[in-house]
């Protein structure tokens, strides 16, 4: 794990007379905000280098974007590199991309601290781009909100309108960028600037020199993708004799119709099973704190038993969340649940206050050495959390 220490940056970023709830009210997914950088400085936590040498990791997500100006052609490549691809890039009119930066550098994820007015279960992740003069990925835009944290140098963004699926795209190209592009906002960011972007804006960022963005996207499921997860889960929970059935037989005056009263048993039919606010409320805690890389929260090989992890402890091992792990919970009729990395853990009512601190990934770590030898249930709890891979053994080094 690598990182700078947390007070370099992360508490600050905001401005101080930042207003959360105001923001939340009146921008929020509703209309863009350029929020300009307060009296602290800004602090980059990472160097270009060394977000190069990041991006030629095989299981670090990374790609290249590349402009030629003189033909208007754009090209994407994708990780990982070598230090010859990079050697071989134009002087100018690039961006590399990195994905998940906050999974593997300490000082990126303590940025998210600063955005603590928005539940931790939304955020996806904080992807770096660093551009050459000249550099960006085109005008498009995302489903999802976005904060664009400048950094190192400056960026010129210009903002259109709203836009969506049926808005047409330029052909030839392996990147989904807008055909037409009409300016509607055009503002300069400088070090410790952001920018907000709700969902469907258009948007064109131009670095002006070599420039750093950060931008910390939000999960935001399609209904598509809700009734596509929700449904395949439901499925396996029915059984074979759940089915449609006539209600209230009638003699049909016209036998080839589908009589309204059938739309209506069907509604009733779906309602019965989809309006479970439990049932509901478990399948999304599961399906948004499942990891964006499953391959970086596996269960251990072997697993432990809580005397065996105490041994660890005591040894001077450090138990910390595993950064590719999400947590959140909710108090459901049943009782309280914890979902960790697409799992539900029923919770014991004696371990239901310290729910908002263990799902709070935004703040430190727990004392989990603390919980192991506290009592049985939270000795279990811990020791699950362990061998599914959510919690991980450190040895304290800063590597």
């Amino acid at each position: 794990m690598s990182g700078v220490s947390p007070e370099r940056i992360g508490q600050g970023i905001l401005p101080e007379d930042f207003d959360p709830e105001n923001f939340l009210r009146n921008y929020w997914q509703k209309k863009p905000l350029l929020i300009r950088a307060g009296s602290r400085p800004f602090v980059d936590p990472v160097e270009p280098d060394e977000l190069a040498g990041f991006a030629c990791e095989e299981f670090i997500e990374s790609r290249l974007i590349i402009n030629d100006p003189s033909s208007g052609k754009w090209t994407l490549r994708n990780g990982p590199f070598t230090e010859r691809d990079f050697s071989e890039l134009p002087d100018t009119h690039w961006s590399l991309l990195v994905q998940a930066m906050d999974q593997w550098h300490d000082g990126i994820r303590s940025m998210l601290s600063d955005f603590r007015f928005i539940p931790n279960w939304r955020i996806d992740d904080i992807m770096i781009s660093f551009a050459s003069d000249g550099g960006g990925v085109g005008p498009h835009f995302d489903y999802y909100d976005v904060f664009l944290i400048q950094g190192r140098g400056r960026k010129r963004w210009r903002l259109g309108g709203h836009v969506d699926s049926t808005s047409t795209l330029l052909p030839n190209t392996d990147l989904r960028l807008l055909q037409t592009f009409n300016t509607e906002e055009d503002w300069i960011v400088e070090p410790g600037d952001i920018l907000y972007l709700p969902p469907n804006i258009a948007h064109h960022g131009v670095a002006i020199g070599d420039s750093i963005t950060y931008s910390i996207g939000f999960r935001t499921p399609s209904v598509a993708e809700i009734i596509d997860d929700l449904g395949s889960e439901l499925i396996q929970e029915l059984a074979e004799e759940e089915r449609y059935v006539d209600t209230s037989p009638q003699i049909p005056q016209r036998p080839g119709e589908i009589d309204p009263q059938i739309s209506t048993q069907l509604v009733e039919l779906l309602q019965k099973h989809l309006l479970d606010n439990d049932k509901l409320t478990r399948w999304f805690g599961r399906y948004m704190t499942s990891p964006k890389y499953a391959e970086l929260v596996t269960p251990t090989e072997e697993a432990l038993c809580s005397n065996q992890l105490r041994q660890h402890l005591c040894s001077g091992m450090l138990l910390i969340r595993n950064p590719a792990s999400r947590f959140a919970f909710a108090d459901n009729q049943t009782g309280a649940e914890l979902y960790v990395d697409g799992t539900t853990i029923p919770c014991p009512p004696e371990l239901t206050d310290l729910l908002p601190t263990l799902c709070d990934t935004h703040a430190a770590d727990p004392d989990w050495q603390a919980l192991l030898n506290a009592d049985e249930e939270s000795a279990i709890l811990v020791t699950r959390l362990y061998n599914q891979g959510s919690l991980l053994l450190d040895d304290g080094s800063e590597e």
